[in-house]
């Protein structure tokens, strides 16, 4: 061949990919990836939080309800000439009382236990008596959870006539339990353990208006 003349490949564009391009894809999808796993994580823990902290306080209110009801009808009943005390039992975590929230009275025993508040109710000896209902007899008690998770560890504080104003961790003896007038609650249920979420509180002095 004269002239001296060589081939030389053509020069164009490369329709593929370098290695740096291709780091800089993976670390872009991984820094995706880690933002939408992130922000799910992040969405799901809000709603187990606000599905903990609705909870908690549905299950405070109602257990604060039933409590408050029982202890404004709380009654001494009558045996014979002899009136006794409302009270039987006055503890910071269980409480016995008779209370007339149905046609006849009877005796309501609240007793907090490795964390969850019970009601037992106990029916009079015999129906139709009024305030000279007697609870002498072991007649079925029905039992019924009103909350779990409970973190309080003083429940219930008593005041006596004698001064209102301070608040007794336990009242014992009949004389002193005769004379309990008001119950204060602090009931707090705390669903997440001990975790990111505060339990929920609900405090109330409650006034037993027929004593």
């Amino acid at each position: 061949m004269s002239g001296g003349a060589r081939f030389r490949p053509r020069g164009g564009d490369d329709d593929g990919v370098t290695l740096v391009e291709l780091c800089i894809a993976m670390v872009i999808s991984g820094v995706i990836a880690v933002l939408v796993a992130t922000t799910t994580i992040q969405a799901f823990r809000i709603q187990r939080e606000t599905t903990l902290r609705e909870r908690d306080s549905t299950s405070v209110a109602l257990a604060m309800d039933v409590l408050s009801k029982d202890l404004r009808q709380a009654i001494a009943p009558q045996v014979g000439a002899t009136t006794l005390p409302a009270f039987s039992v006055a503890t910071p975590t269980s409480l016995t009382v008779v209370t007339w929230v149905a046609a006849d009275p009877v005796k309501v025993t609240y007793a907090l236990t490795g964390g969850s508040l019970t009601r037992s109710v106990q029916q009079p000896d015999t129906a139709g008596t009024g305030a000279r209902s007697t609870f002498t007899a072991t007649p079925p008690v029905t039992t019924t959870t009103l909350a779990r998770n409970i973190t309080s560890t003083g429940l219930f504080a008593y005041a006596k006539s004698s001064d209102r104003t301070v608040f007794l961790a336990t009242i014992t003896g009949a004389a002193d339990l005769s004379l309990v007038q008001s119950v204060k609650v602090d009931l707090t249920v705390d669903s997440d353990g001990g975790g990111r979420l505060p339990g929920t509180t609900l405090t109330n002095t409650v006034a037993c208006l027929n004593l």
